[in-house]
């Protein structure tokens, strides 16, 4: 059985959302800044990792918000775990994706009110309508967002 786990941070800057501009097969979309866990590497340092490469930022305090199960091709399961970063030092900006096998592209960074998610292609879209209030209570909890099939 193959298992995959995922890390995503949730980050603002100036009172925005910081996204990603994703391309896959001519098709653009935006996510939260992330990706994969590395061989024995914590869903921790995957995400501090991880936003170091993308973003240029270094994550000092963080917390898990979201938790999404995975369904995968052949009975295979996987999660995400979505963190939000209350501080960190840098200005978000467009790094870098050393993964040189995957099928999509970082194009940009993105700044956005998080009232206009709405408005752009998103993943995961279960985030696009509870995220504003989620951060207007400060992530009080936990939540988990259910079980879904991937890609």
């Amino acid at each position: 059985m193959r298992t995959l786990f995922r890390v995503g941070a949730i980050i603002f800057y100036k009172g925005k959302l910081v996204i990603e501009k994703m391309k896959k097969k001519g098709k653009e979309y935006y996510v939260l800044p992330g990706g994969g866990v590395e061989g024995d590497e914590t869903i921790y340092d995957a995400v501090k990792r991880e936003i170091q490469e993308e973003l240029g930022v270094e994550i000092i305090k963080f917390r898990l918000v979201y938790i999404k199960e995975l369904s995968l091709e052949n009975g295979n399961r996987g999660a995400e775990f979505y963190f939000y970063v209350e501080e960190y030092k840098g200005i978000p900006k467009k790094g870098f994706d050393p993964e040189k096998t995957k099928e999509s592209t970082l194009e940009a960074v993105d700044l956005i009110k998080i009232e206009d998610l709405k408005n752009y292609t998103f993943y995961p879209i279960e985030l696009i309508e509870i995220l504003k209030e989620d951060k207007e209570r400060d992530f009080k909890e936990i939540k988990h967002l259910g079980l879904h099939s991937y890609p």
